[in-house]
């Protein structure tokens, strides 16, 4: 058994857990696979995309970076609905992602700082 497994054992045995929190715990996509950190993690480029958006000036804004965001979440959400199982949660965050890109992207394209 190896140190997650261990881990998740642990944390399961405890008595002060409600019955669907050791469901959740004990689940195929639970907080003890990559299943669920992966996406965890997506939405974190996500969110400072976001923030960036609201905060930073259209100069400021990498294409590059903004470009590789864009084809990174558009190939991993594709990726994603291939797969089966189909990992919803990962499509979802990966599309979001893509879509922050092209967002960004847009902004510099309309303020002719592009190319």
């Amino acid at each position: 058994m190896g140190p997650i497994k261990q881990l998740q054992a642990f944390v399961c045995a405890q008595t002060f857990w409600p019955q669907f929190m050791i469901r959740w715990f004990q689940a195929e996509k639970g907080p003890f696979t990559i299943f669920f950190y992966c996406p965890l993690a997506k939405w974190g480029i996500s969110i400072a995309n976001i923030n960036d958006m609201m905060k930073k000036p259209v100069d400021s804004i990498n294409p590059v970076q903004q470009s590789v965001i864009t084809l990174t979440g558009t190939l991993i959400a594709r990726w994603c609905w291939v797969l089966s199982p189909r990992q919803y949660m990962l499509m979802i965050c990966n599309s979001v992602m893509a879509c922050t890109g092209i967002i960004q992207l847009w902004r510099k394209h309309q303020a002719g700082l592009l190319f």
